[in-house]
């Protein structure tokens, strides 16, 4: 009886590994999705609704979050709150901005002051800057 059922087993699995002719849904390999997020369409309209009032010309902590000017001053640039970079690419959690953006930054206020985005948003920012905070 064991050995039935052992056998069993062995041609139920064998029948599930095995391809019996093509499917037409089969479309083949699916290619990896390119960038998710891309900076002028995704982020800029986060700074754009939520931060340039404070933070446009003349902004506070010297920064300026629009349009055309943010993504040069947030790059690889020193805050000036923080020995860390406003976003360092690839490392959401060594940028000043994500930290300032979901409250877990050590010190300061966290952005914007009183109301932090929500959780869509700030996943965002932060697959954006995983991506290697690229400039597209």
């Amino acid at each position: 009886m064991r050995r039935v059922l052992c056998l069993l087993v062995t041609v139920s699995a064998l029948a599930g590994c095995s391809d019996y002719g093509d499917d037409p849904a089969d479309t083949g390999p699916v290619d990896p999705p390119s960038e998710t997020v891309s900076f002028a369409t995704d982020v800029q309209p986060i700074f754009d609704n939520n931060c340039v009032g404070c933070h446009g010309d003349g902004g506070n902590a010297g920064l300026d979050l629009r349009s055309g000017l943010s993504y040069t001053n947030l790059v690889q640039n020193p805050s000036t709150e923080s020995a860390l970079a406003r976003v360092e690419p690839d490392l959401p959690m060594q940028s000043w901005l994500y930290l300032k953006l979901t409250g877990q930054q050590n010190f300061g206020t966290e952005m914007p002051p009183g109301s932090l985005l929500d959780a869509d948003t700030t996943d965002l920012v932060r697959t954006w800057i995983e991506e290697g905070a690229l400039d597209n």
